[in-house]
């Protein structure tokens, strides 16, 4: 039976109107919203499932580029996300979804506000990677760090040395975790922002970290269920990440639908 299509969405184009402030949702709709995710995946799985290999397969031959591959990833990445973003409204819209909407977001319009937000996510990471570093090296010092980097195999790094370090270790990773979550919740939105809303991509950033804080238990139930779906996703070979990232990407829809 083919499942029926979400409810209509607003105009895209000319007529797409800037997003409102985001709404305040109970902490249900972070289930609700992978239930949506699998109701977009099973509208047009065949499709979902190619757009999955054809990402994978165009991220590896770009890490195959020496020093630039890496940089290209990154920047890349939102304008294949709101590509997806637009195949996801195409599919709200009673449209069919077809592997041109993975690269719909080179579209002209698009493209510019798209790699700003890659720019954005880079400069972000590469500020959080050298506070993490100038932690690391003000709690556990030179000692510290000179006695792991002489390790040449992890699996030496035995108890008392980890309890050595204590609540060093513990400090950077706490640091380095709240920074890719505030990182992570700036970009979530930012590309359905952009592709459906028109948004200018320092805005769109601001108002996705702001759904996200102003709904972070919905977020924090999203999150629980999502790393139960990843293992299960992991586990057949990582197969099972062929249907768990559609899914993603719908319930980043349906989540764009509710919260703005």
């Amino acid at each position: 039976m083919a499942t029926p299509p979400l409810p209509q969405p607003a105009p895209l184009g000319a007529d797409a109107v800037r997003s409102p402030e985001p709404r305040r949702l109970g902490p249900g709709y972070g289930a609700s919203w992978w239930g949506e995710g699998w109701r977009v995946f099973a509208a047009s799985p065949w499709v979902w499932i190619g757009i999955v290999v054809i990402l994978l397969v165009l991220m590896f031959l770009l890490l195959l580029v020496p020093l630039l591959g890496g940089l290209a990833q990154t920047l890349l990445m939102p304008v294949f996300a709101g590509g997806v973003m637009l195949g996801c409204n195409a599919l709200a819209r009673g449209e069919p979804l077809g592997v041109h909407h993975l690269f719909d977001g080179f579209g002209a319009g698009r493209f510019g506000p798209l790699v700003i937000i890659g720019l954005m996510v880079l400069a972000a990471g590469i500020v959080l990677g050298l506070v993490v570093a100038a932690v690391a090296f003000a709690s556990i010092g030179i000692a510290g760090l000179t006695a792991l980097g002489a390790l040449t195999d992890p699996s030496q790094v035995d108890l008392s040395t980890l309890t050595s370090f204590g609540l060093s270790l513990l400090l950077v990773f706490l640091i380095a975790a709240v920074g890719a979550s505030l990182i992570a919740m700036a970009y979530w939105f930012a590309p359905a922002l952009v592709v459906l809303n028109g948004e200018e991509p320092v805005t769109a950033m601001r108002k996705s970290f702001r759904a996200c804080l102003r709904n972070f238990d919905a977020f924090l139930i999203y999150g629980l269920i999502y790393i139960g779906l990843a293992i299960v996703a992991t586990i057949p070979f990582g197969l099972g990440w062929l249907v768990l990232a559609p899914m993603v990407a719908g319930s980043c829809y349906a989540g764009w639908r509710t919260t703005f």
